[in-house]
């Protein structure tokens, strides 16, 4: 029970028993003040916890309430616990993960970097990259972002450049131009400099040359239009691009038709497309030009002859 008296605040509390009740009285600024003090410090702990998570870069992960305790090993009102405290991230789960299917399946290395550039693609690692049970549409993301068409399959001088050249802008997004799973992820392939290999159902592969850093890891899966890497001119490169290759069964084939027109800026460049499509990346269509790749004569060792698209040294015919 409380009455207001005169500029005070009183509280009757009654007791059981029959007992006299207690009267509790104490002036409205008192009161005031305690409120006032009360959130203050309420207001002063939110502060201070969102400024050491803004100033210091912590988050929710890294930071644990330790209510009014301090000490040597704490920051006021938190506690820095060391990510090891809190065990692996998800993006750290995902890398062991796919480094793990890498070592079982044998991805990852300069030897199936090779096989892989040659269209020789193990049945585990096509079974591998239809297990996720995405099977793509039956077409082909454009895979720059902003990317615009350079320079067409069977350019040059024999008609060597069995790929398409993407041009665009240093650091641009390249993606993933259909689901599958990366058979290798590296800077070993001579010309190639940073290149990403991709296995698709089927047993299709994709490659992406020439980039400015890599986004994924040999055994990780990735969905179409996930971003694998930063667009450069890394390797034997006259500028930004992109070198998109699409091999199949040991050829080198034209991806265009399999990419949706309106996707690509500056198409009119490469000349008439028919559009086309695969039945679950499984057959070829009749209508796609596939080629074997041209071997440079002067590298013996066949993962050393696999040469980019754009080396200068790939202008040389094949001996």
């Amino acid at each position: 029970m409380r009455t207001r008296l005169s500029g005070r605040l009183t509280i009757l509390v009654l007791r059981s028993g029959g007992r006299a009740p207690v009267q509790i009285s104490m002036p409205y600024w008192l009161v005031s003040l305690v409120h006032s003090c009360a959130l203050t410090f309420f207001g002063v702990i939110g502060f201070y916890g969102w400024q050491l998570q803004g100033l210091y870069g912590l988050t929710g992960q890294h930071v644990q309430y330790l209510g009014l305790q301090a000490g040597p090993e704490h920051w006021g009102l938190f506690e820095l616990v060391s990510p090891e405290r809190l065990g692996p991230t998800r993006a750290e789960l995902r890398d062991m993960a796919s480094k793990q299917r890498a070592q079982r399946l044998g991805l990852g290395d300069r030897r199936a970097a090779g096989s892989l550039l040659t269209g020789v693609v193990a049945p585990e690692w096509a079974a591998e990259a239809q297990a996720s049970g995405d099977l793509g549409d039956g077409t082909l993301r454009w895979p720059v972002h902003r990317g615009y068409f350079g320079r067409g399959y069977g350019s040059g001088e024999g008609g060597y450049h069995l790929a398409v050249d993407i041009n665009g802008e240093m650091g641009s997004d390249v993606y993933a131009a259909a689901p599958g799973i990366v058979g290798y992820a590296g800077s070993e392939l001579r010309g190639y400099g940073n290149v990403v290999l991709v296995v698709h159902p089927g047993g299709w592969v994709t490659l992406y040359g020439h980039n400015k850093r890599l986004l994924v890891r040999a055994g990780e899966r990735v969905r179409q239009g996930q971003q694998l890497a930063e667009l450069g001119s890394t390797g034997r490169s006259d500028g930004p691009h992109v070198h998109f290759e699409l091999i199949y069964q040991g050829k080198n084939c034209d991806p265009l038709p399999f990419v949706q027109a309106h996707e690509v800026d500056h198409l009119s460049a490469a000349g008439p497309v028919t559009p086309a499509r695969w039945d679950l990346l499984s057959t070829k269509p009749s209508s796609v030009r596939c080629k074997r790749r041209m071997m440079h004569p002067l590298h013996e060792d066949d993962d050393e002859r696999l040469v980019g698209s754009n080396d200068r040294a790939a202008q040389v015919p094949p001996g």
